[in-house]
This record gives structure tokens, C-alpha cells and sequence, in this order.
């Protein structure tokens, strides 16, 4: 995740998060200009961003927290003017004033849901965009012990499952692993529901948090 501290942030100008690419966030250069532009503190170097609450509220609006969440975006070194590509693919983490927020929210749950936190406009969005002060993106800590301990997980789950086929008289029939007995059978689909549970928590740690301060 270091790598990214040499990438500068934000210039964008174009979101798309429409209904079929709801997770995709591509945003590319504009002119800077000479006004004093908002900005991002990324892996803790400062960047400057023409279009921040533009990012913030595609980020909060789209599934943040799916694996197939994809952000690109040209960024802008805070004093070197130096402008390079941020790409991130993945699940992240928000916090807004120390606070997670949860992955159904108010802003973005469908409008054709009925539910608790139902948005009807995103006059509470703006509401909140405009009291921000400072936004932080940096490495998830959490998400990082989370890979490495489930990674540990699925390799011994893996060694359960070869302990078990090395003791066996299988067969593979169309991709399909035969055991002689009842026994063995459960034990192996036992496992391979695990390792699957496993992977999908695995694919679901996100690597990277948002930090959102309004006061």
C-alpha cells in the first residue's frame, strides 16, 4: 500500500455511477487554475482536489464496500503541481467524525427500497459536504491484519482438505472429486464451505479507509 505515497491527488471531472456501473469512479484531469483549491491528505502527504466533494459523494453514494468498487483519478501534488493516476480496486472503509459507516446507509440506499434510512433527495449530502474540513485516505491497519489472519485460515483449511483426498482412493470426474465413502465426502464438502467462506471475508477486507472530519 506504501507504493501509493508517491501518487498525488485529485483533478476530476467525470463520475460515472450510473445503475450498471454503480461501483466504477473515473475522474480525470481538469485546469486548476489559480483559486485556492480544497484538498486530501493521502497516506499523509497533502494533495489538491478541484472536484473533492465531487469524489465523496460518488464514493458515498456507490457500494463502498463490494470488491468490484473501482476508483481512478488524476491527482495533484500539493506543492510540485506534479500530476500522477491513482487507481484503486476493492472494498473500502468510511468514517465520517470517528463514526464507520455502515454499508447500507442513507446515502446509498435505493430510493425503490423502503426502508429506515430511504434517501428522497441529497439535501442531507450536501448538508455534509459542506461542513467538511478534512478527508483522509489511508491504509486499512484493520483490513490488513484481517487479510493476513484469514490468509492463514485458508491454508489450513486448504491442508485439511489434502489430508483428507491423500488418505482417500478419489477420482475426478469432470472437475468433480469422487470419494469412496459417506465419511469422507462430508468432510470434504465441510471443508470446502469453509475455505469458501473464508475466501469471500478474504475478498471483502478492505485495504483502504476514508476519513472524514467536519469540525
Amino acid at each position: 500500500m506504501r507504493d501509493f505515497v508517491t501518487i498525488t491527488l485529485l483533478l476530476l471531472t467525470f463520475l460515472n455511477l450510473n445503475s450498471q456501473e454503480s461501483n466504477k469512479i473515473d475522474l480525470q484531469n481538469v485546469n486548476v487554475g489559480a483559486e485556492r483549491l480544497p484538498t486530501i491528505f493521502l497516506f499523509g502527504k497533502e494533495y489538491t482536489s478541484r472536484e473533492r466533494d465531487e469524489l465523496l459523494k460518488g464514493i458515498l453514494k456507490s457500494q463502498f464496500y463490494r470488491e468490484d468498487l473501482k476508483i481512478s483519478m488524476n491527482l495533484e501534488d500539493f506543492t510540485s503541481n506534479r500530476i500522477f493516476r491513482f487507481k484503486h480496486q476493492g472494498p473500502i472503509e468510511i468514517f465520517i467524525d470517528g463514526k464507520k459507516l455502515k454499508n447500507q446507509n442513507y446515502y446509498n440506499s435505493d430510493t425503490r427500497n423502503i426502508q429506515a434510512y430511504q434517501v428522497r433527495d441529497n439535501s442531507r449530502l450536501v448538508r455534509m459536504l459542506l461542513k467538511i474540513q478534512n478527508v483522509y485516505i489511508d491504509s486499512s491497519l484493520n483490513g490488513i491484519l484481517k487479510k493476513q489472519i484469514l490468509s492463514k485460515q485458508i491454508k489450513l483449511t486448504e491442508n485439511k482438505i489434502n489430508e483428507i483426498l491423500n488418505k482417500s482412493d478419489f477420482k475426478i470426474d469432470n472437475d468433480t472429486i469422487i470419494v469412496k465413502t459417506k465419511r469422507e465426502e462430508r468432510e470434504l464438502n465441510k471443508f470446502y464451505r469453509l475455505k469458501f467462506r473464508q475466501e469471500k471475508k478474504y475478498n471483502q477486507a478492505s485495504l483502504i479507509e476514508i476519513k472524514i472530519s467536519t469540525y
